[in-house]
């Protein structure tokens, strides 16, 4: 199979692997989910065109299209297919489906299962030409929701062996075909690493995850993690984000996150992404670009024209800022498109610059940035940041300097909290003490055998001088309290007895560093279970890098 994707070669944008830092990544594709095979009606096409998307992620019924055994009827599918064949919209085709006629009805696992699908999967793309569409095989199978029978034991190894199978299939039958593989929700490091140990990346067109997340601005970090893992098995491939938005508890959240994801995505070279949903649904009430009347607009939609008319056109996206606090994105050359947010820096324009939010919406100019996206447009824009007070933030720097973590033992000793990498999300931990982890949002504590245990989070100064420390740290409702003590080099400077639901704000604690101490944020369980889970966010304020 061929390395370039159909949809992006249709779109003559780009190919190849990732880019490196230091130059642009390839051309950014910006689609939406639907389910026109769940029975959405088809006058939401013409929705999806208007948004301008180029792309849409939904499903065939293997089932209906496999009635009688190796014969193939694609007539019900037809009518939301080619539909979108003919509007210019290039349909993802995601497999998560199963047959009564393979495998007793559950996930194919047997060689004959398995040959089932991978000929259901060339006859797709023999109905609908191998340039019109894309396929995907997984869907979030790293949860129990999307696969059931023997396929559970080993997900991994049954996952590469299928891809295999379809992959050796299709160099017969289609060898311009490729495929996008796993789907997994959330970006599951150690699933990954269990399915490309069986083979999997090499059978693969490219690697497809669902990054969820509440905090947006550790997805860049986790991307490149991704991509040095595939570097381990023998190469990139591309990355391609097949599912992405939040659960939003305010649709007026959707704008900015929409925003920083792709800024961050498109900069590190994933593929193309596609967001969570075209429309609200009875199970996802609040994650739409539109109502579930596929009418009425939210906020979401506002930002999603946005991208697609005015920022993506622009070009291949790269980083222009080297501050770990800040982020700072130019679409295209020339000056002419700039994203930007962050902790604690001043925003530094040289030009005549239009400033909007993630709506599109024109603001006034803005001088200091904030953790809300500012949008510039302009020509020949210089665009750069400076002063910036905030040296650490926990937002922004999840698992990199001038953080570490360690957990104290209750016999006094300190062990160093390794990446914990799992069928979701990493975090930092150790194989012997779960379930104390720290992740970018949670920390949870332990008790084992009636001893605490304590998780830390540790500043070190990068230069001396005075320090400034703001934060707060807030309990879940659902386990017990913890105890926070702050230590400089090891001395309690603070300590706050309980940790509730109820957030607990430190204003400004003010403290004299030399170069190479420390400031322990601990957090230490309270109750017989020793279960506490706290969020938190700590902003250290201290010298220019120049003081």
């Amino acid at each position: 199979m061929k390395a370039a994707s159909a949809i992006l070669a249709g779109l003559a944008m780009t190919l190849g692997g990732a880019a490196p830092a230091e130059e642009p990544a390839p051309g950014f594709v910006l689609g939406v989910q639907t389910h026109f095979q769940q029975g959405w009606p088809t006058r939401l096409i013409g929705e999806a065109k208007r948004l301008g998307a180029p792309a849409v992620r939904d499903e065939l019924s293997w089932s209906r299209v496999e009635e009688v055994k190796g014969f193939y009827d694609f007539s019900e599918a037809d009518h939301y297919m080619r539909p979108l064949i003919e509007i210019g919209l290039t349909p993802l085709i995601v497999m998560t489906d199963d047959n009564r006629h393979y495998d007793y009805g559950k996930t194919p696992y047997s060689e004959d299962g398995i040959a089932g699908l991978a000929g259901y999967i060339s006859a797709i793309f023999a109905h609908y030409g191998v340039g019109n569409i894309q396929i995907e095989i997984g869907n979030e199978v790293n949860s129990d929701d999307f696969v059931s029978g023997p396929f559970v034991r080993d997900k991994p190894g049954k996952l590469a062996e299928t891809v295999r199978a379809v992959s050796d299939r299709l160099d017969r039958d289609h060898p311009d075909a490729q495929i996008i593989c796993t789907g997994l929700n959330t970006i599951a490091m150690g699933f990954l690493r269990a399915f490309f140990q069986k083979g999997g990346l090499q059978a693969c067109d490219g690697i497809s995850v669902h990054p969820y997340r509440d905090n947006p601005d550790t997805v860049m970090m986790e991307l490149d993690r991704l991509k040095d893992l595939m570097r381990e098995f023998g190469g990139e491939k591309p990355i391609h984000v097949t599912e992405f938005g939040k659960w939003f508890d305010d649709a007026g959240e959707a704008p900015d996150y929409m925003v920083k994801m792709v800024a961050q995505m498109a900069a590190v070279g994933v593929r193309e992404a596609y967001w969570y949903a075209l429309i609200d649904e009875p199970w996802w009430p609040n994650m739409g670009l539109l109502e579930k009347d596929g009418v009425t607009a939210k906020p979401a939609e506002d930002a999603f024209l946005l991208l697609q008319s005015r920022l993506l056109p622009l070009g291949p996206v790269r980083s222009r800022s080297d501050v770990p606090t800040v982020r700072l994105f130019e679409f295209g050359t020339g000056g002419r498109g700039f994203v930007a947010w962050g902790s604690g820096a001043r925003l530094h324009v040289e030009g005549q610059a239009d400033y909007v939010d993630t709506r599109g919406r024109p603001i006034a100019p803005v001088a200091q940035l904030s953790d809300r996206p500012v949008i510039l447009f302009g020509e020949g824009l210089r665009v750069s940041v400076e002063d910036p007070q905030v040296v650490a933030d926990t937002k922004y720097q999840f698992s990199q300097p001038p953080w570490s973590y360690l957990a104290l033992l209750p016999w006094g000793e300190l062990t160093t909290l390794e990446m914990m990498d799992w069928n979701w999300t990493s975090y930092r931990g150790a194989p012997d003490l779960r379930p104390l982890q720290i992740g970018d949002k949670w920390i949870t504590t332990a008790r084992f055998q009636g001893e605490p245990y304590h998780a830390i989070e540790r500043f070190t100064a990068p230069r001396g001088g005075a320090y400034r420390v703001e934060g707060w740290w807030q309990a879940s409702p659902k386990t017990e309290r913890s105890r926070l003590i702050i230590r400089h080099n090891g001395e309690v400077v603070l300590d706050v007895p309980k940790i509730t639901p109820e957030r607990f704000s430190l204003g400004g604690l003010s403290v004299m560093l030399d170069a190479g101490d420390t400031l322990d944020f601990e957090l230490a369980p309270t109750g017989p279970d020793g279960d506490g889970s706290v969020q938190r966010r700590i902003r250290v304020f201290g010298p220019p890098s120049s003081g």
